[in-house]
């Protein structure tokens, strides 16, 4: 379960604010986040990821308070916990396709790759149609295709909560389709929450439920 309260949260120097008095998504359910951009969806997914921390109020992940965490122990929650699948993919570029889908492994706990990590990132990135570039670096790939990996990354340890900032932004209909239904049916299958921002209308029908920010924030809608 994820559960934000009396949440309050602004950048030094800046305008913006993000209030948000009670927001709650139940264990195994999958949510799609959507609103206008700089309405602060990705502020909310740093905080539910404990990136950012709040000024005031809590975020609670689990059993867990974030702020009740040092910044050490809450990237370690973090790595153990949650798949990131960022907007701006953050690949690795002196490693190959498959070597950055083993990232997670390798900057979490003992650094150790578990058995059967290299059939799950064959599988993975079979279902992403990009098998062919395994060995390939990102520099090579498209854009697109870069997103798929930087999915996949965000799946490969099984996490019981995933955090998707615009996973499909990068891709034609048809893919965006295929890739969303890879997310949700891997988030089934391991009973994973899920939480993604998108702005493709088609793509909100996958979804449990649809949370407008501006909403969530107590902002009447244009």
């Amino acid at each position: 379960m994820i559960l934000c309260e009396k949440l309050r949260f602004s950048y030094p120097g800046d305008g913006f604010e993000l209030r948000v008095d009670r927001f709650q998504v139940e264990t195994g359910s999958s949510v799609a986040l959507v609103g206008p951009s700089g309405c602060g969806k990705t502020t909310l997914l740093n905080l539910i990821a404990g990136i950012c921390s709040p000024d005031s109020g809590t975020v609670q992940v689990g059993d867990t308070e974030l702020e009740c965490l040092s910044e050490k122990v809450r990237q370690a929650f973090r790595l153990k916990t949650i798949g990131m699948v960022p907007q701006n993919f953050e690949l690795l570029d002196y490693l190959t396709v498959s070597e950055n889908l083993l990232v997670p492994f390798r900057i979490s706990g003992d650094g150790r790759v578990p058995d059967g990590a290299g059939e799950r990132v064959s599988e993975l990135l079979e279902r992403a149609g990009i098998a062919n570039h395994r060995d390939k670096f990102p520099s090579r790939i498209s854009q697109g295709e870069r997103q798929r990996v930087a999915m996949c990354r965000g799946l490969i340890s099984a996490p019981p909560v995933i955090l998707a900032d615009e996973p499909t932004g990068n891709l034609d209909p048809e893919n965006q389709e295929k890739i969303v239904a890879l997310l949700l049916e891997e988030a089934s299958r391991i009973g994973a929450t899920v939480l993604m921002i998108t702005h493709e209308p088609e793509l909100k029908r996958h979804f449990d439920r649809v949370i407008d920010v501006l909403e969530l924030r107590g902002e009447a809608l244009e």
